[in-house]
C-alpha cells in the first residue's frame, strides 16, 4: 500500500474514532485548539460516555450537575455542538445560558472551533453568520446554532427536526440550556422563578420534535427550587441526572424524577487533581452552606441559621417505640390552593427521642384535606404497636381549615385534639432548638419527602413555607419538652 494511500486509510480510521467516542473528541481538538494535551481525570470519561447515549438517542432528557470550573462548558456545550454538526451537518442547535455575553462567547468558540484545519480536514462544513438574528449561524448543510440568554426570546429557529412516523431516529441536533441561573440571583425569587417559567413558556416549543430532541441541562445546583428543582418537580418527565459532587460518598436519595447516571466512580475526591481531601475542607469552610449547592449537588435553602444541618440526626431502623401522635399544619385559605397542608407522624422512643416517621403534604382542597387525614390516620393505626407502640392521638391546630377539620374527623371516631399555638413561630422554635442540638430528634436516611423537609427546616424562618416546621415543633414540645408522655386519648 503506497503511503498516500496509507495516510487515506488512516484519516479514515481517525475520524471514526472521533465520531464513535466524545471523549476521543474531545481530547483530540483541545489539543488542536490549545497546543497542549487535555489532562484527563475519570469523571470526564463519565461525562463523555453519557453525552455518547445522547448521540444515541438513547437519552433524549440529560441533566448535568457538577462543580464550578470542571469544564462542564467545554465538554458538553462546545465540543458536544461541533461533535453534533461532525455527525449531522444538518443539526440544528439552540444554546442557552444567564447572559448573551456568556452565549455568544460560546457560539463563537464553536465556530472558531468548526475553522480549525484539523477539523475541516475531516469535516469541511462552512457556515455563515445570519446578520438579520444576534447570535444566530447556519451550516451549508442546512443546520445551525441560535445562542441567546436564558432570559430572553427565541423565535424563528427551533432546536433539532421532527422525526417522521416509521422513520429511524438519528441525531439532528439539541436544546442545550448552560447555567440559566446566575449564583448571585439564586436567592431571588422573582429571578428564579422568571428562569424556571422559561421551561414552558419558551425553551419547549422551541424543540421541533417534543419527544425526540435531546434537551440537556447543565449547572451546578443553586437553589432548591432552581431550574433543575423546577424540571424534576413540575416538568411532568423523567429526566436522567448525572450528579457528580466534589466529594463523592454523601450523595442523599434520589429524586423520584430523576433517572440517576451511574457514575461507578469511588468514594472521595470527584478529581484529586484539582482538589484533595485537604483542599476541599478549605472550599468548604469559605463557603459555608453555599458548598452544600454549588460543589455538592445538594442545595439548602439559606435562611435565619436557627436550625442547623450538622445537629440533625439520621436513623436507619425504627427503633422500639413507647407511643406515637400525628401531628397537622393545615393551608390558612380552604378554598384555594395557596397553602400547603402537612401530616407528620411522630413517635417517642424508649430512647427518649422524637422520631418523624413519615408525612404527607400537599395542597388540598377540604374534601381532599378530610380524605388524606382519614387515608393518613389509617395508615399509621396499621403499623405494629408491639414495636412502634400506641397510635395515640391527631393533633391539629385549631383555626381556618383545621377547625373544619376537626370536625370532620371526629365524626370518623379519629381521636382529635386542638393545639393551642398560643406563642409566635419564631419563639416556639427558640425552644425546641436545644433538642435537636442535644440529638434528640431523628429522621429517617432516606424518605421521598426528606429533601424538601430538610431544606425549609433549614431555612427557617426566612424561607419561602413553613408549614412542615409548625408540626416538627409541635411534636418535639410535647414529647421532648415537656419530659413525660402525653395523656392517652380515647376516641370521641
Amino acid at each position: 500500500m503506497s503511503s498516500a494511500k496509507l495516510a487515506l486509510v488512516n484519516k479514515a480510521i481517525q475520524r471514526q474514532k472521533l465520531l464513535r467516542s466524545h471523549l476521543e473528541f474531545t481530547k483530540y481538538f483541545f489539543e488542536a485548539k490549545e497546543g497542549q494535551p487535555l489532562i484527563v481525570g475519570p469523571y470526564h470519561e463519565v461525562l463523555c460516555k453519557t453525552l455518547d447515549r445522547v448521540f444515541s438517542g438513547e437519552i433524549k432528557r440529560l441533566i448535568i450537575n457538577v462543580p464550578p470550573r470542571y469544564g462542564k462548558t467545554e465538554i458538553a456545550v462546545k465540543n458536544f455542538v461541533a461533535r453534533g454538526f461532525a455527525i449531522n451537518p444538518g443539526s440544528r442547535f439552540i444554546h442557552s445560558s444567564y447572559s448573551d455575553e456568556l452565549a455568544l462567547d460560546n457560539s463563537s468558540d464553536i465556530r472558531e472551533l468548526i475553522q480549525l484545519e484539523e477539523y475541516q480536514d475531516f469535516w469541511p462544513i462552512s457556515h455563515k453568520v445570519d446578520t438579520k438574528a444576534k447570535g444566530l449561524w447556519r451550516t451549508s448543510e442546512g443546520g445551525g446554532l441560535k445562542a441567546s440568554a436564558a432570559g430572553k426570546a427565541i423565535t424563528g429557529f427551533g432546536a433539532g427536526r421532527m422525526v417522521q412516523e416509521g422513520e429511524e431516529w438519528e441525531f439532528n441536533g439539541a436544546l442545550i440550556i448552560d447555567d440559566p441561573l446566575k449564583p448571585d440571583d439564586a436567592l431571588s425569587d422573582a429571578t428564579r422563578k422568571a428562569v424556571n417559567n422559561r421551561w414552558a413558556t419558551t425553551f419547549r416549543s422551541r424543540l421541533a420534535d417534543d419527544k425526540n430532541t435531546p434537551v440537556i441541562v447543565i449547572m451546578q445546583r443553586l437553589h432548591i427550587n432552581d431550574f433543575v428543582g423546577h424540571l424534576l418537580d413540575e416538568s411532568g418527565e423523567k429526566w436522567h441526572v448525572l450528579k457528580l459532587p466534589l466529594l463523592l460518598g454523601e450523595e442523599t436519595e434520589p429524586h423520584p424524577n430523576a433517572i440517576m447516571v451511574e457514575h461507578g466512580l469511588p468514594d472521595g475526591p470527584l478529581w484529586d487533581y484539582k482538589h484533595d481531601l485537604e483542599s476541599i475542607e478549605t472550599v468548604k469552610k469559605a463557603l459555608g452552606p453555599v458548598f452544600d449547592g454549588q460543589y455538592q449537588q445538594e442545595p439548602i435553602v439559606l435562611g435565619g441559621n436557627l436550625f442547623k444541618k450538622e445537629t440533625l440526626v439520621y436513623y436507619k431502623d425504627v427503633p422500639k417505640l413507647q407511643w406515637r401522635g400525628i401531628y397537622v399544619d393545615t393551608a390558612q385559605k380552604t378554598a384555594e390552593r395557596n397553602d400547603f397542608s402537612v401530616f407528620q407522624e411522630w413517635g417517642k422512643g424508649v430512647d427518649g427521642k422524637a422520631y418523624l416517621l413519615d408525612m404527607a403534604r400537599g395542597k388540598f382542597e377540604a374534601p381532599e384535606l378530610e380524605a388524606t387525614g382519614w387515608t393518613f390516620w389509617n395508615k399509621c393505626k396499621a403499623r405494629n404497636p408491639e414495636h412502634y407502640g400506641h397510635l395515640r392521638k391527631m393533633a391539629i391546630e385549631d383555626k381556618v381549615s383545621g377547625t373544619g377539620l376537626i370536625q370532620a374527623l371526629k365524626r370518623k371516631s379519629v381521636p382529635v385534639i386542638g393545639i393551642p399555638r398560643e406563642k409566635d413561630k419564631f419563639t416556639r422554635a427558640l425552644d425546641v432548638i436545644p433538642s435537636f442540638s442535644s440529638g434528640l430528634v431523628a429522621v429517617p436516611e432516606d424518605a421521598p419527602w426528606l429533601r424538601d423537609y430538610i431544606s425549609e427546616l433549614l431555612a427557617f424562618p426566612d424561607g419561602s413555607f413553613d408549614d412542615q416546621v409548625d408540626p416538627t415543633m409541635d411534636a418535639v414540645t410535647e414529647m421532648i419538652i415537656k419530659k413525660q408522655a402525653a395523656p392517652r386519648i380515647t376516641a370521641l
